[in-house]
């Protein structure tokens, strides 16, 4: 079995890595800084943890098993660790993960230390516990990730969490791959069945998510306008399919809790504004040109 590389090594190589700063990076740190609340802080020092929480995690399993799926995510999990710490730093902020000596399977927090202990300790049963361990780190990151986005006002801190959280659902479609190579399979804890489906579905995300692309426009006829389960649970949305010259596009207009009724039916021409978003166009503005029919969603990731 090869040696595995202790939190320390790894952070060593990592840091030496980064002399010549990503893109990431330096768009994180060219946004201007804003004011924090108590909750953003709070959300930071426990996001810096979790983060913590799956790479070591993923090296005792990998140690165990020596599956190359726990060593490669450890490697991304360093990297989410690292661009937490970006923010840290940049607010000047403290460190809990510095305050423990970054020391492998050890945490500031004692949710974090009982968790870590938990999942080893299952995850040294057999292999299969050990990838639903995995799958379950990813579940929890994912739920945590959203709802400190919700709290969250700060483009620059947006900008990170969404970007870890897309790496957490190539992480989440890994190990759930792996499990199903095998004939076994996981049951989400945390995220709602039905975006558990969506996420391992589809493929695997590459690039960068920029905030600065949420601002696309395009005019179209509607094909088709129906209600699809949103990523939270009981939450369903209105859809639409819009016909453009450069093809069909699915949009997602708005909750149906918001908007009980919308007057847009097929035929109608559109004009929308908004975003491109997983599976499909979040819509920030839009008006039917047919109706009149108008809605302007007060999203923050819409101002």
């Amino acid at each position: 079995m090869k040696k595995v590389l202790s939190g320390f090594v790894l952070g060593v190589l990592l840091s030496v890595n980064l002399q010549a700063k990503a893109p990431i990076e330096n768009y994180v740190l060219s946004l201007p800084k804003q004011s924090l609340s108590q909750r953003e802080i709070n959300d930071l020092m426990h996001m810096r943890e979790e983060e913590k929480l799956a790479r070591d995690v993923y090296l005792a399993l990998y140690k165990k098993w020596n599956l190359p799926v726990f060593k490669n995510i450890a490697k991304s999990e360093s990297w989410h660790m690292h661009m937490i710490k970006l923010l840290l730093d940049k607010y000047n902020l403290p460190d809990p993960v510095s305050e423990t000596g970054d020391k492998t399977g050890v945490f500031k927090s004692k949710k974090f230390q009982s968790l870590y202990n938990e999942l080893v300790k299952k995850g040294y049963l057999s292999l299969k516990d050990a990838l639903i361990a995995g799958a379950t780190i990813e579940d929890l990151d994912i739920k945590d990730l959203q709802e400190a986005i919700k709290r969250s006002n700060n483009k620059d801190i947006d900008l990170v969490y969404q970007n870890l959280e897309k790496g957490s659902r190539n992480h989440l479609r890994a190990f759930v791959g792996n499990l199903r190579r095998y004939g076994w399979d996981y049951n989400p804890q945390f995220i709602s069945k039905s975006y558990f489906d969506q996420i391992v579905s589809s493929k695997h995300e590459i690039g960068m998510r920029d905030f600065n692309s949420y601002n696309q426009e395009f005019y179209g006829t509607v094909q088709k306008v129906y209600t699809l389960p949103g990523l939270r649970k009981g939450v369903y949305w209105w859809m639409a399919d819009v016909k453009t010259d450069k093809g069909t596009v699915k949009i997602a207009v708005a909750p149906t809790w918001l908007l009980p009724n919308i007057d847009i039916k097929p035929g109608d021409r559109v004009e929308i504004k908004g975003y491109q978003g997983m599976h499909s166009f979040i819509t920030c503005e839009i008006e039917d040109k047919t109706t009149g029919f108008e809605y302007k969603s007060k999203a923050k990731r819409c101002k």
